[in-house]
Parts: structure tokens; C-alpha cells; sequence
């Protein structure tokens, strides 16, 4: 009986959800039919998604994140990205981290929702390590748009080696990233032929002192990519957060500037921007979150990256999430960024 039903209706979707002892739930489909409509639309943006803590609480986020896209209009999955491993979070994470549970988790999320997953490199393990588990991921089937090398070395904890926090563990000056740290890396992960995006440092106008020390960050690593390293696919990555009180005056051709000193076809990632501000509402950080987008977007281009933060989080009190128990499921920011999403990031 089964058999005819499937030959009747063969462009009938069928889910099936399979749960784990450690509760990750294991999403697979058929494929299905889609409008001639949707086929023929295109995706004029740069890529969008979110950042994520893929080790907080990953059964119920990847259960809520899988509930989340398959409300996306089908034909914008596929430009859809998630940085799996976090930012801050990645540089803490290890082999025994990243169980089998976990990555397979991720992977059939990815599979069964079309999209697209960054990598981002802990600089706190060794290089070995960080290929094997690179490996573990694609082994159990994941892609990866590009590995991102290591996150915000250019703070001034790193900087100074602060190793009272638990992601440092070494001082590093952009000299040591670019000239020791990168190449180092790039011995073992050159193997899987994957784009390079290195860390480059937002502008700080406000802050004369610490913007002498990001402007002599980037010009390290703009002469890396140009002289030291000119054969080597390397992108740019920033971090643009803004407490949504000065929008209007907010440096977005920092990204221009920076894009005329790359090499012509290079690509920026901003894998982390929002709005850090404990003093309003979800829905209005959701909105200020979407004009700060909107802001960005006439400095982005095709297959650039923009990355809001965060897709999950467990606290009630943090008003960056998209996904929440709190909320059991969907933030009021998450809502409004699905609408954004849904609208092609207008």
C-alpha cells in the first residue's frame, strides 16, 4: 500500500523526524516540487544568516533552528549561512566537543534546510586537531563555504594575553597572527582546498587610541594578503556591532575602504553584526538590527557575507537571539528577522 501511495503521489513531501538518546534531531525529506515562480527567482543579496553557539544546548537549538528555516521561502534556503561553531565559542571548543551527536545534528539540519555553514578555526587547538575535526564534519556530511581563521584577535585580551579569559591563551599581535598563527594553520587545512577568510579590524572613530591599534591591524594583514601570501585565496571577515543609538552617523564605508585595498575579486564576511543594547525589547533590537542590515547592504556585494548574532541563546535576558526557550522556539527578534529573510533582506 505504501509503494502505490508514493507512485500516486510522488511529489509529496514526507518527513521523518528521528530523535537521539541526547535528543538532536535527525531531519531527512524527499524532494519536492517547486513553483516554476520560485525556480526562476534570484538571489541578488549577499549571502545571509546568523551566527551560532552550536555547542549551547544543541539538541533543543537545532531542533528550533530546523522549526525556524522551514518557514523561509524554499528557493532563498540555499543562500541561507549559519557559522556553526560560533565566534568567542569556537575558540574554546575541542575534539571531545564536537561529539558525533552534535556535528550530525548540524549536518542533517543543513541537508534538510539547504544551507549554507562556516567553520571558524580555534586558534587555541593545534592545527592537526582542527583538520581532524574540519574531517569529522565533512565525513558525516557537511559543507563548508569557507574556513574562518580563528575570531577578534585584534581585542585588546589578545592583545595584552589576557588568559583570565578562557579564549585566550597566548598573547598575539597582528605580526604573530599573520607571520606564525596563520601559516602555521594553513600547513594542515590546505588539504580540504577551502577559501581563507583572515580577521580584520572594525573602526573605532570614537576612540583615537584603539583606532590607531585597528588601523595598524589592517594594514598587517592587507599587506599579508597583497605581498606575503599574493597567491593564497584570502577573504576578510568584520565584526559590526552598534548599540542602535547612532546609527545614523555609524562608519558603513569602513567595508568600501577596506574592499579597495583587497585584491579585485576578494569577498568581505561580516560573520557577526547586531545590535548590543540590554536596554530594549527583542522587537526593537529586531528593528534596529534590520536598519543596521539595510545600512550595510548598498556596501555589500554578490556572494559577500552578513551574519546576524545570535541564532540561539539560553538566557531570558539576552535580547540578540533569533531562537530562545524562553520563548519555546521563536524570539520576537527572530519574527522579524524571518520577515526580513522572507523579503529578500528588504
Amino acid at each position: 500500500m505504501l509503494s502505490l501511495l508514493l507512485n500516486r503521489w510522488p511529489a509529496r513531501l514526507f518527513a521523518v523526524v528521528l530523535l537521539i538518546s541526547t535528543g538532536i534531531p535527525f531531519l531527512t525529506s524527499c524532494s519536492k516540487t517547486t513553483d516554476p515562480e520560485q525556480e526562476a527567482q534570484t538571489w541578488e543579496q549577499p549571502y545571509f544568516g546568523f551566527n551560532a553557539k552550536g555547542l549551547m544546548n544543541p539538541g533543543q537549538q537545532v531542533l528550533y533552528a530546523g522549526q525556524y528555516f522551514s518557514q523561509v521561502t524554499g528557493w532563498i534556503k540555499p543562500n541561507l549561512v549559519v557559522r556553526v561553531t560560533g565566534g568567542t565559542a569556537s575558540q574554546t571548543a575541542f575534539a571531545n566537543n564536537w561529539t558525533d551527536e552534535v556535528i550530525n545534528g548540524w549536518t542533517a539540519l543543513q541537508q534538510q534546510q539547504q544551507l549554507r555553514f562556516i567553520y571558524v578555526v580555534n586558534g587555541n587547538d593545534s592545527p592537526a586537531n582542527q583538520s581532524a575535526i574540519i574531517q569529522k564534519w565533512i565525513d558525516a556530511g557537511a559543507h563548508f563555504d569557507f574556513l574562518e581563521m580563528m575570531n577578534e584577535y585584534y581585542l585588546p585580551k589578545f592583545a595584552n594575553g589576557d588568559t583570565d579569559y578562557e579564549e585566550v591563551s597566548r598573547a598575539v599581535t597582528p605580526e604573530i597572527y599573520a607571520n606564525e598563527i596563520l601559516p602555521a594553520f594553513w600547513a594542515e587545512l590546505d588539504y580540504y582546498n577551502l577559501p581563507y577568510y583572515i580577521i580584520f579590524a572594525p573602526s573605532r572613530p570614537d576612540q583615537p587610541n584603539a583606532q590607531q591599534k585597528m588601523d595598524h591591524w589592517n594594514t598587517v594583514m592587507i599587506d599579508s594578503v597583497i605581498h606575503v601570501y599574493p597567491q593564497r585565496n584570502i577573504h576578510a571577515t568584520l565584526h559590526l556591532y552598534s548599540n542602535g543609538e547612532g546609527l545614523a552617523s555609524f562608519d558603513y564605508n569602513q567595508i568600501d575602504r577596506l574592499r579597495l585595498k583587497l585584491p579585485a575579486g576578494r569577498h568581505i564576511a561580516i560573520t557577526e553584526a547586531g545590535i548590543i543594547n540590554n536596554n530594549i525589547s527583542y522587537e526593537k533590537c529586531g528593528s534596529l538590527a534590520i536598519s543596521h542590515f539595510k545600512n550595510m547592504l548598498p556596501h555589500l556585494q554578490k556572494e559577500d557575507y552578513l551574519l546576524d548574532q545570535v541564532l540561539y541563546n539560553e538566557s531570558a535576558n539576552n535580547n540578540t537571539a533569533g531562537l530562545s526557550a524562553v520563548y519555546n522556539g521563536v524570539t520576537p527578534k527572530g519574527e522579524v528577522l524571518l520577515q526580513f529573510i522572507n523579503n529578500q533582506l528588504r
